[in-house]
């Protein structure tokens, strides 16, 4: 019985995360950064970003942007790379979606 429960736990620990995860990694009085792991196949909620920011790829692959409208985007990031981007232009929402194999995890440096 001991052997099943352990062999269960090791299953559950090995298991895929379902959702997306925001790690704080630190904030002053010109930046705000994070760590964003975006499991395969899960889509964030709808957002914006109002300010300029640089986005590391630590685990890069593609994701895809999807407006409110439904529009989407293809990012490639690649591991090791940093992007810039600017901010959101008013109004415009977002939703972040990996629709692939792969977990990506993205640092993010948001300017204050």
């Amino acid at each position: 019985m001991m052997w099943r429960h352990g062999v269960v736990l090791a299953l559950l620990a090995q298991a895929p995360q379902s959702q997306m995860e925001r790690i704080p990694q630190f904030e002053n009085d010109r930046a705000v950064s994070w760590k964003s792991v975006i499991p395969a196949h899960t889509e964030s909620t709808l957002h914006r970003h109002d300010r300029y920011r640089t986005v590391i790829a630590i685990a890069g692959g593609d994701l895809t942007t999807v407006t409110a409208a439904g529009q989407a985007t293809v990012t490639h990031y690649e591991t090791g790379r940093a992007y810039w981007q600017a901010p959101m232009p008013p109004g415009v929402m977002h939703k972040d979606v990996n629709d692939t194999d792969k977990t990506l995890e993205l640092v993010v440096v948001e300017m204050k």
